[in-house]
């Protein structure tokens, strides 16, 4: 943003920020951190203008993170995708024991077949990019990711 110095920036592991993994103020408006856990996060930031004046705090957002195996360990993902509205359904295919994300949502049931179903959140008009994850307990993964268009 122009006129910012810096950024307050907290992390999470739950939505109340009473755990918090990260609390410091930065200079870049990206950060990149290493050793969080495996799991969901939530995190908000606040800029602080060059007079020093904090802003409100953003909306509380969500990212999880999934640990990467091996690159060469590579499971089955097939994915389809339908369209309703601002609202798209994802159908898929990969390992029976596999986890399975859906822009950063936990996909709830994943049948013995390894076959899955998700609805996202609506989304809003104009582009959006539909991002599928799957991972197994090995560290093997794959990741389909799609762009679609809300009119």
């Amino acid at each position: 943003m122009d006129n910012v110095r810096e950024y307050h920036l907290r992390i999470s592991r739950n939505s109340y920020f009473s755990s918090l993994v990260f609390n410091a103020t930065v200079k870049a408006s990206q950060v990149q951190l290493t050793g969080l856990a495996e799991g969901p996060y939530y995190w908000e930031v606040q800029s602080v203008a060059e007079t020093g004046k904090v802003s409100v705090e953003s909306e509380k957002n969500r990212f999880t993170v999934i640990l990467k195996g091996d690159e060469k360990v590579n499971i089955p993902l097939d994915v389809d995708y339908s369209q309703h509205g601002h609202i798209i359904e994802v159908r898929g295919q990969t390992e029976p024991t596999a986890r399975v994300m859906v822009n950063g949502q936990q996909v709830v049931v994943i049948s013995k077949d390894g076959s899955f179903h998700h609805f996202t959140a609506p989304l809003p008009t104009g582009e959006n990019i539909i991002t599928v994850t799957a991972q197994n307990a090995k560290g093997g993964f794959n990741t389909k990711t799609k762009t679609v268009v809300i009119q």
